[in-house]
């Protein structure tokens, strides 16, 4: 607690004497490798461009294997490359201010605490917006094959199985399956029993370690060999309490479906109001991202799970 205190007492005596030189430790704090891209990676492939990286995903074609024929001349292929898809970015913005006596006094919170909270946001916005775009790719009228409505049904082993096979069939591999804690929690029990054979809806042969994973965690990780994610719930704010994440899709996403890119350095700047009494701080981060779903056959939508 000591320890805590003198860092509160050495912070306020920075933003009070020497203002410009806080401005600069908040910002190292804030460099804009800190905006993590790596739950999302467990989804899409993520790379982060720099200004001069060309913002298209292109596909080398041309490259075929024939059957040998002694003496023959063989036929070859032109190598090609098809300019598939543009990145269309998209900036996000997080900026916070505080009354600078507060900070002086440095009862405020700590530049770490600060960090976190903005860092959560952007984080929380990222991921928001890949489920969302990932869940309404599909519905029972564009594609019957890679959409199964449960009608407020909650997840049942059969449903999820089906869902898992096709996607193997079409991409050759499931690279996750996702969807918020509460339409995934049906996954952990079901998973911990194989069903009898013809009747999914008893209980076989238990999996010991699946049984022991989810009592020591309160969830099951793995299922049919591939890996599960229950999403927390983000909400807006605790005021209007909107979610932030599709409260009953569970997603089925297959290998390389799409990317998620950041673009160029996080921009941030820092300055203080010293118009209004007591002067207010402010800080403010811009960043750009982009996303390209380019096989959209690798993932399955189950909608109206209960």
């Amino acid at each position: 607690m000591d320890k805590e205190r003198e860092y509160r007492e050495a912070l306020a005596a920075v933003a009070k004497n020497e203002p410009e030189a806080f401005a600069s430790l908040i910002v190292e704090y804030f460099k804009p490798n800190h905006i993590a891209t790596d739950y999302i990676s467990m989804l899409l492939n993520t790379r982060n461009l720099q200004p001069g990286d060309q913002l298209i995903k292109r596909v080398r074609r041309g490259i075929t294997v024939r059957t040998l024929v002694p003496g023959s001349v063989h036929l070859s292929n032109e190598v090609t490359v098809a300019d598939r898809a543009w990145y269309n970015l998209s900036g996000v913005d997080v900026r916070v201010h505080a009354n600078a006596w507060d900070l002086e006094s440095g009862q405020i919170g700590t530049i770490a605490e600060i960090e976190a909270e903005m860092r959560a946001k952007i984080r929380d916005y990222f991921l928001a917006r890949v489920i969302s775009s990932l869940s309404t790719l599909w519905n029972a009228s564009n594609t019957p094959n890679n959409y199964t409505d449960l009608g407020g049904a909650k997840v049942s082993a059969t449903a999820l199985d089906a869902a898992i096979d096709y996607i193997n069939y079409r991409v050759g591999g499931v690279k996750a399956v996702v969807g918020i804690k509460k339409v995934m929690a049906p996954i952990s029990k079901f998973g911990q029993y194989t069903p009898y054979q013809g009747d999914p809806t008893k209980w076989g042969v238990p999996n010991m370690q699946a049984i022991e994973e989810v009592h020591r965690t309160g969830f099951l990780g793995t299922y049919y060999g591939t890996t599960i994610i229950g999403l927390d719930q983000q909400w807006d704010d605790p005021v209007s309490n909107t979610p932030l994440l599709p409260e009953d899709k569970i997603l089925v996403i297959g290998n390389n479906v799409g990317e998620f890119i950041t673009y160029g350095d996080v921009k941030s700047k820092s300055w203080i109001n010293w118009e209004p009494t007591p002067p207010v701080y402010n800080i403010e981060l811009y960043a750009q991202y982009g996303m390209i779903i380019d096989r959209q056959e690798g993932i399955f939508v189950l909608d109206n799970v209960g």
